[in-house]
């Protein structure tokens, strides 16, 4: 299979469907969108689902709108009950998605699925594209997150996707181990990066006026998902992190802590409902902000002392800005990490020195490892050079190795 031939000049227009369901992979998909809105060889169906729906997740569809862009399709699926991120509210959220973008294709006929990542969803969009014989795009494959169920997500829809986008090399050479054609798997860097590059940031004085509160150093932005694989799903952790920061605020009086919510993953609803009983009960300088947007969010990210948690964020956008990471626990374990994070056990006494460590760190020598902010272009420039036509069906990638050579 050759996915890349060149182009005739009267080529029609290839209609790509672009899936969005939270606010953070709107705000790394956000280039790439506007590329592909204003690409002659292409036409955009943006489908706007999930979080971006929730009045909990901040009804960020409304921000969509307001970026100017049209949307085709917003599609239902998550759940409006009290329990509604339990493990069967989460299948049953994964079967809407199914049934839903099944006929969103059904009636849009999009030439190819672009998606970018691994959350739960993604089993529901992806299956229903590949029952509808349309290609899939894949962004961030290839990665490792040993402390959540996304891993496994993850690396089946590497297996449904046609063109692989991954964000460093050795991601590249995994998804190649997985049997991919890797005439179809380009390392072109991590997608937050370009938004990092193109936003204007924010200043301070703007942000204390969104958040109607004074930011005092230190400054910590925080984000602290479920951990899906694991025991508690990372209750007791949370726990241990506010008594870490009351900790601190002992040796740091005026410390702020501006927090974001967690996903919709089991267990969100719980750990956001106690975040904000911490942020109201606490007397340091806190805030809870469901949804900040990309810019205030990589604005906030650039003037803080330390982004702690375990987002992804911390480990691939706050290296690019200069800024240390405090990474709890084990949710992001298997990621390529820069030498400005710091991997901290759960408990209080391991998180207080881990921030106090990462205080002390020269942000003069803090350096990305996920590419240089041209991902979405470099994406555009290889879907421009691909025929659709070539990637379906897919054959299986073969590498040479001795059995005798695996580990017992």
């Amino acid at each position: 299979m050759m996915a890349l031939s060149s182009m005739t000049t009267n080529q029609i227009k290839r209609n790509i469907a672009v899936v969005t369901a939270t606010r953070a992979e709107y705000g790394l998909l956000s280039r790439l969108i506007r590329l592909l809105e204003d690409h002659p060889d292409f036409d955009l169906q943006l489908y706007v689902t999930g979080g971006h729906l929730s009045d909990e997740q901040g009804y960020t569809v409304e921000t969509i709108r307001q970026d100017g862009h049209l949307i085709t399709e917003e599609i239902p699926i998550l759940s409006h009950k009290k329990d509604a991120d339990t493990e069967l509210a989460i299948s049953q959220t994964t079967a809407k998605a199914l049934e839903g973008f099944a006929e969103a294709f059904a009636k849009h006929r999009p030439h190819a699925v672009f998606v970018l990542g691994d959350r739960y969803e993604l089993l529901g969009i992806c299956s229903a594209a590949l029952l509808a014989n349309i290609p899939i795009f894949h962004l961030h494959g290839g990665e490792v997150t040993e402390g959540a169920v996304d891993d496994a997500i993850r690396h089946a829809v590497t297996k449904m996707a046609s063109l692989h986008f991954v964000a460093a090399e050795p991601y590249r050479q995994r998804v190649i181990q997985m049997g991919e054609q890797p005439v179809t798997v380009f390392n072109v860097g991590a997608p937050g990066l370009d938004v990092i590059q193109q936003i204007q940031m924010l200043s301070l004085k703007e942000l204390e006026a969104f958040l109607e509160m004074s930011l005092s150093s230190p400054l910590f932005l925080v984000t602290y998902h479920p951990v899906s694989w694991g025991e508690t799903q990372g209750e007791q952790a949370l726990e241990n992190l506010f008594q870490a920061f009351e900790a601190l605020s002992i040796d740091y009086p005026n410390m702020s802590v501006i927090w974001t919510a967690a996903n919709t993953d089991v267990g969100g609803h719980e750990l956001n409902n106690r975040i904000q009983q911490w942020v109201v009960e606490t007397e340091i300088n806190a805030e809870f902000v469901t949804s900040l947007g990309s810019q205030r969010y990589l604005s906030l990210m650039k003037l803080c002392d330390v982004v702690v948690g375990n987002s992804s964020s911390g480990v691939i956008e706050a290296p690019a800005q200069g800024v240390p990471t405090v990474n709890i626990g084990e949710r992001q374990k298997g990621r390529l990490m820069a030498d400005s994070i710091i991997q901290s056990e759960e408990s209080t006494e391991t998180i207080v020195l881990s921030i106090k460590n990462a205080l002390n760190k020269d942000r003069s020598q803090i350096t990305s490892i996920y590419g240089q902010g041209n991902t979405a272009k470099s994406i555009v420039e290889i879907l421009e050079k691909t025929d659709f036509n070539q990637l379906l069906p897919k054959r299986f990638f073969d590498i040479s190795f001795s059995l005798d050579n695996l580990p017992e």
